[in-house]
This record gives structure tokens, sequence and C-alpha cells, in this order.
């Protein structure tokens, strides 16, 4: 890696494999990571959080991307370019609405600077800063209706992120307040 802690938000997991594959021993060792300092000072309840890190540069596939995580109830972390970090910005807050948000740029340098606010707050002065950027953006806190979904699309949403089957469906019951043996039969009997 050329800055920061290996791995985090860098695709330094294909060198441990190769090293791994041949039985030699890998050590990690903490190391600069801009999301923990980030989430410490943003002042957002970090009980539990997500780290995501870049979203994709395509618009079509960061819509999605945001659309799948719209609903968590805890924070997410992004990293951001600063040539896209105003698009970015538009983007979440027309997906996840006008949540609380804590912006980070140029974490432990001389021009260090923390934001903290709503994301209408910063939608239109952000655009022109310099530096590697780091968004907490705070989880959906409101009650989510998930009655005008099949339980089958319900399960798939969690299935698209990446969450197991069995994890998906005790998901789905827990947020439609019914037994999972339900949401199973359902969701095999129709997928």
């Amino acid at each position: 890696t050329d800055q920061g802690t290996p791995i985090i938000s860098d695709p330094g997991y294909i060198v441990v494999r190769e090293i791994v594959s041949h039985q030699f021993p890998v050590i990690g060792l903490p190391g600069a990571t801009a999301f923990v300092p980030a989430l410490v000072t943003s002042g957002i309840d970090s009980s539990h959080f997500i780290f995501y890190g870049f979203l994709s540069s395509k618009l079509s596939k960061q819509r999605q991307e945001l659309e799948n995580l719209k609903n968590y109830p805890f924070p997410i972390i992004f990293y951001e370019a600063p040539h896209r970090i105003q698009s970015t910005l538009n983007h979440i807050f027309q997906i996840f609405g006008d949540r609380e948000v804590s912006i980070s740029r140029e974490i432990s340098k001389i021009h260090e600077e923390i934001l903290r606010g709503k994301l209408s707050d910063f939608l239109s002065e952000i655009g022109n800063k310099k530096g590697e950027f780091v968004i907490v953006v705070d989880g959906n806190h409101d009650s989510v209706d998930f009655s005008s979904i099949s339980i089958i699309d319900h399960v798939r949403l969690y299935l698209n992120d990446g969450i197991s089957e069995m994890d998906a469906i005790k998901k789905v019951a827990k947020e439609r307040k019914i037994s999972k043996a339900i949401v199973y039969k359902e969701y095999h009997i129709n997928k």
C-alpha cells in the first residue's frame, strides 16, 4: 500500500492470499487507518457500524449500493476522493435523506478538518476542499415498513447485500415480527 493500513480499501488481500498459499506467515500490525479516528471524532453512536469504503464511480452502481445500504440502523463509513465528494454527498442525501453526518479530511495532517451536522449543511460548500475524505453517515433510525414488498423480495434485499440466506431469513422474520419458519417456508416454496 502507498498510504494508510494495508487491506483497508486496498486490494492488498490478493498479496496476503498469495503469501499464505505458499505457507509463509502474514503478520498484521495496526497502523494509520483513517476511518477509526473519523468514527471516534464523529459524535455519532459507534456501538456498531459498517465500513463500506469507496462507492462505485459508476453513477447507476453507486445509486444501487446506496439503495442497498439506506435501511441499516447503524453508521456507515465511506471513503471519497476530492473530485467526487460533492456528487457523492448529493447522492447520499437523495437516497438516505437528511441524516447526521461527520465529514473528515486530512486526518492527522496540518489542515485536518471535521465537519459535523446534517447532510444538507454540506451539499454546496464542500466541493472546493482538498484532501481525502471520510464520511460517517448516521444509520436509519426510522422504522421501515416492508409491507409493500413480498417476503421473497425482502429476503433477496439482504442476499444482494452479501448476507447469508439463513441470516437474511432471521433478519426478515425479526423485522416483520413473524416466525423464522414462516419466512423460511415462504422463501423456499416461491423462490
